[in-house]
């Protein structure tokens, strides 16, 4: 990946993390579930990205995510300190060279890193409930982010709280005025279970489990 390329993945990188979640609960969720130290055998593996741009991985305590995917860009877009020779992006000032593949006016590049997405601590706490995994990362006191994990049939789905329909639900759920829009919730177990119910976690991802090479 060229300097400029990583440059900008730090950037967007940095924006996302110190961004606030658009919905958090005072405490890990659900309430009164006993924290799990470990993710079941079940449950471990490397499961493909839907549009095959990435493979997740479980393993007993964490989950990391392995982009690894080809970009376009347009030979003009390339900074004054970079030069196309031949088959290769050179860095003018410090003299590095990145393969890339020349279509035309454009250039293909390959990008590839892993994320650490969830990693069991005291600030990333795990819960198991009605055959979910809840993912609870603190953002701050009283501030946790929840993600949804689950598995069905080979098939897995990490799903966030983020949509409209989500936070209407739960401010439905929390009995809020009318006029006021709560984006910090203090939900008991039997109201998270009402918000499962009722398809909370709309926006989801999903990723099928790869089999291993023998």
């Amino acid at each position: 990946m060229s300097k400029s390329v990583v440059t900008i993945f730090l950037i967007v990188v940095i924006f996302l993390i110190s961004c606030e979640p658009g919905v958090t609960f005072i405490e890990p969720q659900p309430e009164s579930i006993k924290s799990s130290t470990s993710f079941s055998k079940q449950i471990q593996g490397s499961y493909l990205a839907f549009d095959f741009a990435s493979v997740l991985t479980i393993n007993e305590k964490q989950i990391t995510r392995h982009f690894d995917f080809d970009y376009k860009t347009q030979k003009d877009s390339l900074g004054i300190n970079f030069k196309i020779v031949k088959d290769s992006i050179v860095n003018l000032v410090n003299g590095s060279k990145e393969k890339v593949l020349i279509q035309g006016d454009s250039i293909v590049q390959h990008a590839n890193w892993i994320d650490t997405l969830f990693n069991i601590s005291s600030e990333n706490v795990l819960k198991n409930y009605k055959g979910y995994y809840f993912l609870n990362s603190k953002f701050s006191d009283e501030k946790w982010e929840v993600k949804e994990l689950g598995l069905k049939n080979g098939v897995l789905t990490l799903a966030s709280i983020s949509t409209k329909e989500d936070i209407q639900k739960l401010n439905e759920i929390m009995e809020s005025p009318n006029d006021t829009v709560s984006t910090n919730f203090n939900l008991t177990k039997r109201q998270f279970k009402r918000f499962l119910r009722e398809e909370g976690f709309r926006e989801k991802e999903t990723f099928t489990r790869m089999k291993k090479v023998r």
